[in-house]
Formats: structure tokens, sequence, C-alpha cells
């Protein structure tokens, strides 16, 4: 378990016909796959595919499930929705990690570990490559796809440090190679930081429709924008910004819920997000669809609480394109039954009305503009830049204003006062990106997890809400490192675990 594991069999999940016209040469192994322009296609598409939620034939809960289920950490593991599912013994390691009994068996834990490596090992095997073997292979194409490649490991990375803090750090043109050693968080933070340098520099501004999934310049500033933010370098965060504001055009859709319908998916607002096509074979679809459907029609999980329905102000329209409620439609053209959910509320950013359920269309975004504005008036707010602030805050708010169509709701925030912008930025920051995967890590990042989420008692076990168990203690900050890589790798286990 020394070496990094290659994982070229990877490259070809999405199809081989032209090797397979070629005569058997035995073996797939790097010397025989990279002598064609379309292999390094197939390859960088087998770097994405961790990112996506596609069904791939078997759960296999012992390797961490066949999604990663990052929506149980940024979601179930806050105050804005709890397990949902069949009961409370559907998916007993989703519920030990809303209650914060997290042991370093749980296979949610173990998911993100193995799909974020994944993804880390099919880049290297890009990045090891010279393109010299393929002769039909354009310079410029070879240039972007290492760019691309360098933004997927650096997008990896990021997950693995704020979810587990040091972690083996494999960078084979460093030979770095070695999984048996935990790299610092200092130390992957500037790998992270070079990755997506090298990245913005060989990536272009924007792609063809066909291709409007793959990273871009823009995608790689705002990412390191996001690293600076969450190690409060505000004013590098800032920089990041606006490298990532004149590269790329963004804006904010007209609709806020056309983010998240299928309609804006090639919008200026989508940063990057990773791309689901139904009707695909194989498949291509997201099996989000039917994980967060209503019982009934698909399987109940994360579910929105009473608490975070209580966040949105009255008559902000954003609360309407996240949750289904009693008295709503649902998309089928039927009414949307509460009693299929344990809170009465149901998700509904995010999913359609695809048959079969567990083939959904709709991307699942990871960046987005308006997420970008937010962190923006976070940064000015703690520099005391309190007029930028407000003006970052207010693009954000006054979308949603224009969507409400109604006087009078959703003001502008006017305060001058530092802690009470700030606020104000964290309550727009919750119901602007709710299920979006960022609640349970800006509570972190805030020192806000152990009031928040602290043993209450209001604490409903039959339901989950509230239930956080004995509450946030301090070495949840970071997740138990698997124990199956404790094992086998023999280092160290995260303190508390």
């Amino acid at each position: 378990m020394k070496k990094i594991l290659v994982l070229i069999t990877a490259i070809f999940a999405f199809g081989c016909t032209k090797q397979l016209e070629k005569v058997p040469q035995g073996q797939l192994t790097e010397s025989n796959v990279f002598t064609q322009a379309s292999d390094f296609i197939l390859a960088i598409d087998a770097v994405y595919e961790p990112l996506t939620d596609r069904w791939r034939g078997s759960w296999d809960w012992d390797a961490g499930a066949s999604i990663c289920r990052d929506w149980v950490i940024g979601d179930v593991m806050s105050d804005d929705a709890v397990k949902g599912g069949g009961g409370l013994g559907d998916q007993e390691d989703m519920r030990r990690m809303e209650t914060f009994a997290i042991f370093p068996t749980n296979n949610n834990v173990l998911g993100i570990w193995r799909y974020n490596y994944k993804g880390i090992n099919a880049a290297n095997v890009i990045l090891l490559q010279d393109g010299s073997k393929a002769h039909d292979l354009d310079p410029s194409t070879f240039n972007r796809i290492k760019g691309e490649a360098y933004f997927l490991r650096a997008f990896y990375y990021f997950r693995l440090v704020v979810n587990f803090g040091d972690v083996p750090l494999l960078i084979p043109e460093k030979n770095l190679n070695d999984n048996s050693k935990r790299a610092s968080v200092a130390e992957v933070y500037a790998q992270i930081e070079e990755d997506l340098q090298n990245a913005a520099s060989a990536l272009p501004a924007s792609y063809p429709a066909s291709d409007y999934q793959r990273a871009t310049s823009g995608a790689a500033h705002a990412l390191l924008a996001k690293t600076y933010l969450y190690r409060e370098q505000w004013q590098k965060c800032l920089d990041e910004i606006a490298l990532a504001q004149g590269v790329g055009n963004y804006s904010l859709l007209a609709n806020y819920a056309d983010n998240f319908n299928g309609s804006g998916e090639q919008g200026k607002e989508i940063i990057f997000a990773a791309r689901h096509d139904a009707g695909k074979v194989p498949s291509q679809g997201s099996i989000l669809n039917a994980v967060f459907a209503p019982r009934g029609i698909g399987w109940g999980f994360n579910l929105p609480t009473q608490d975070l329905v209580n966040e949105y102000e009255t008559g902000d329209p954003r609360l309407k394109a996240t949750v289904f409620m009693a008295g709503d439609t649902y998309f089928d053209g039927n009414p949307y039954d509460p009693s299929a959910s344990l809170t009465g509320y149901c998700l509904k950013k995010l999913l359609g009305n695809f048959n079969p359920s567990d083939d959904g269309g709709i991307d699942y975004v990871y960046i987005r503009y308006a997420d970008v504005l937010l962190w923006q008036a976070e940064c000015y707010a703690q520099l005391n830049d309190l007029v930028n602030a407000k003006a970052s805050l207010e693009m954000v708010r006054a979308r949603a204003r224009a969507n409400a169509g109604v006087p009078g709701v959703l003001p502008p925030v006017v305060t001058t006062v530092k802690d009470d912008l700030l606020k104000a930025i964290q309550h727009e920051r919750r119901v602007e990106l709710a299920f979006e995967g960022q609640r349970y890590y800006d509570l972190i990042r805030w020192g806000l997890a152990a009031t928040v989420l602290a043993k209450s008692p209001a604490a409903d076990p039959l339901t989950g809400y509230k239930d956080y168990g004995d509450g946030w203690q301090s070495r949840n900050a970071l997740l138990p490192i698997p124990q199956r890589e404790v094992d086998l790798l023999g280092f160290g286990q995260n303190s508390g675990y």
C-alpha cells in the first residue's frame, strides 16, 4: 500500500470502442493507453466522475456506498435538515452522523475519503503524462486537459482537508507517492494553491455548450478564493474573487429557481457543477433525484427542518424554490403530501419529475456566483469595509426581492455595526444556499457549531429534529479517519475518535 494506486481502468468508464477495434495487446497500462487524443478525453472525463451522483449498479456499503454523500455532512449534520428516509433505522450510519455519534467505521466517512482519493488518483494519471505518444493530440488541448486535472485534484484535496485535516499528499510529479504518511494541513493547502494557480493559467474562461461542465479559469480562481475564506485570509480571498469576476463575466440569473430546475445550467451564475443527463445509456443521471424525493416517489432523505423554514423572512421566494410544504403541487401535478415526510417538508431544490426517479437530469451545483458574492460580503465586513460588504450582500437580496415582486419584502440591510452585518450575511448564506452543502461547514468556520448544534431539550428522536445527541464537540470539527485506512496504512486517528 506504499504506492499510489493508478486507476487506469477508470479511464474507460465512458467507453473504449477504438481500443477494442485494435489488435489485442494484453493488459491495459499507461504505456499502451495514452496513444491517441481520445484517450486523454476519456481520462479527464474519468476525473470528473466521482463528483457526479450517478447510480453505479451497487451500493457497495463496505467501500462507502455508491455515491459520495457530501450532503450528509453539509446538510444533515447541520440544523437545516434531518436524515429522513424510512425511519430511525433506515441508514443508521447517517443517523449517527446527525447525532455526532460518529465512529471511524461509518460508511459515510469512508465514502468521503474513498471518492476524493479516487478522483485524485485519476487526476494523477493524467498529470504524469507528457502527451508525446499521442500524435493527434493538439498541444493546446493537452494543456487544457492538464489544467482540468490540476483543478480537480485541488477540488478533491480541499474536500479532504476540510473534512479530515492532515491527509496523505499524493503528488507523483514531486515523487510524493507514500500514502501511509499524512501531510500537514499547511502542506495540503500549499499544494491546493499551486494546483489552482496552474489550473487558472491553463484553463479557458468558457467552453462550447457541449462541454459546459468542464472547469474554467474562473472556477479555479473561485475555488482558490474559497480556500482563503476558510483560512480567514480575507484580502487574498477578495483578490481571487476579483480575478474570477474578471475572467468569468459572471452574473446572477434573473430567477433564483432557474439555478436548480435545469433551465439555468449553462447560465452565468453557475461557476462549477457536476453534470447530470437523464435518459442516457449507461445512466448519466442523478440518483439524488430519488434519494431526496418524497416517500412513495423516492426515498425521502435530507428533509428540511422547521428551524430552516422559520429562518426565511416573510415573503422570501427562495423558500418556495427550496422546500415542498402543505398546499404545494409536486412536479407531477399532484398535491404534495406532507405526511410523506417526517418533518412535513421535502426538498424541492435540485429535483424534477423524472422517470425513473433515480435518473434525474438536474446538475449538482458546487460553486455559483451568489455564493461568491456572499464570500465577498463577508471578507469586506471582516476588513471593516461595511459599505462594500453591504453592496455585495444587496446584490443577492435584490434578486430575491425582485423575484418576490411584493413591496417591502427583503429590504436592504442598512446596519453600520460590523457584528450585526456579519449576522445578516450569515442569515443570507443560510437561506440563499440551503441544501447546497455549505451550512455545516459555515457553522464550524464561524465558531457557531457548538452553540447551534448543542444538545437540545427540544430534541425529537422520532423525527431527528434538533436531535444532535450529546451535541457537537470540538473533535467534530474533523471527521474520523476511516478505520479501514488506519488499519491498512498504519497512521494515527484524529483526536477524540
